[in-house]
């Protein structure tokens, strides 16, 4: 899994990759290529998952390069 301390982050507010999804209006295929590293979201996106998991962008950032 590419971004696992995402994944972590995600599970531990919502419990289910599903219900991420559906707080932030995204279908589990986009979830899973975001978690699984085939998709960097735009700024706007990367904005708004730092609001729904309630983590600053700079930590949100740091699940992408590590």
């Amino acid at each position: 899994m590419a971004n696992e301390n995402l994944s972590k982050q995600i599970r531990s507010k919502f419990k289910t990759d599903a219900a991420f999804g559906l707080a932030i209006g995204w279908t589990p295929q986009k979830v899973s290529k975001l978690i699984n590293g085939a998709y960097t979201p735009k700024v706007g996106e990367a904005a708004m998952i730092s609001r729904v998991l309630e983590v600053s962008l700079e930590e949100l950032a740091s699940f992408f390069t590590q």
